[in-house]
């Protein structure tokens, strides 16, 4: 009878984590952006850069639009553009870097 139940725990834990797995690889196929906020190359000029949370009320974001780059502050009740402008280029990974320099011209 030990067994049996051991083996149902066992069952329902592998079966949640399969669930969590599941999902978060459907996140990573269908929707992308959701889970890191990047460009994703198809054509797409907004996003947002990166994020920053000040308190559990506010928090700091840099959204990307094509050629411009904006600071805005986000609140509860309100939102403000801190800063805007010209967009710095983004740097290449590590990986792309490496890459391009191995390959012959």
């Amino acid at each position: 009878m030990e067994y049996f139940d051991t083996g149902r725990y066992l069952a329902g834990l592998l079966f949640t984590l399969g669930l969590i797995f599941g999902i978060w690889y459907l996140l990573r196929r269908y929707a992308p952006g959701m889970i890191r906020g990047a460009p994703l190359g198809d054509g797409k000029s907004l996003f947002v850069r990166e994020s920053l949370q000040l308190d559990p009320r506010r928090r700091v974001v840099v959204v990307n639009s094509g050629t411009r780059e904006h600071v805005i502050l986000l609140g509860l009740t309100s939102d403000t553009l801190i800063e805007s402008r010209e967009a710095a280029p983004i740097a290449p990974t590590p990986e792309l870097s490496s890459a391009q320099e191995s390959t012959p011209a």
